[in-house]
């Protein structure tokens, strides 16, 4: 079990990462939306060589991470009032498990749908017994969940758990946008 943890939890999580990130960036295409990513693709991974040498996704028209490179804008997702920087209804976002490091994943997430519209994608986290358990303390100590993937065009609830096989999460994202 460690070492499906330890290895197939995360290069599930980058094909995941790819395959989501075509299709939001395709789905912005169409919408003639720009594209904000969450998260930094040059950086951030756990096996950070996958990224460097066979990259899952590329930056957005925006790209925002607290630690992000050069091409990011650096922004803490906890942040409320970086977040009214960005107008109602203006991007397709999509995350690559930037979320799990939401101090208050749902006010988070009330940013995200006003920002989208509700137009959101999410490669979620890292997912398993073992990871759930302990093994995300290895990875940072300030991870707090592990979000469940999610397409806009197929679910209404935002899913995952709390670290430490804590609580279950559940937003209800359509909620969200109502009140948006």
């Amino acid at each position: 079990m460690p070492l499906r943890s330890i290895f197939l939890s995360p290069v599930g999580r980058y094909f995941r990462t790819k395959r989501t990130f075509k299709q939001a960036a395709n789905y912005a295409e169409k919408k003639e939306k720009p594209l904000m990513m969450i998260g930094d693709p040059c950086s951030g991974n756990y096996f950070q060589f996958m990224s460097n040498w066979f990259p899952n996704c590329d930056h957005g028209d925006i790209t925002i991470d607290l630690y992000g490179r050069e091409k990011c804008h650096r922004m803490d997702i906890n942040d409320m009032d970086s977040w009214r920087s960005f107008e109602d209804n203006s991007f397709v976002i999509m995350e690559t498990g930037v979320l799990g490091f939401s101090e208050d994943i749902a006010s988070v997430a009330s940013q995200i749908a006003r920002v989208s519209g509700g137009e959101f994608f999410s490669a979620g986290g890292n997912k398993d017994f073992f990871w759930e358990s302990i093994l995300y303390k290895t990875y940072s100590k300030k991870l707090n969940y592990t979000m469940n993937p999610f397409d806009f065009r197929e679910s209404i609830a935002y899913t995952g758990r709390r670290l430490g096989r804590k609580e279950r999460i559940s937003i209800n994202f359509s909620d969200l946008i109502d009140g948006a």
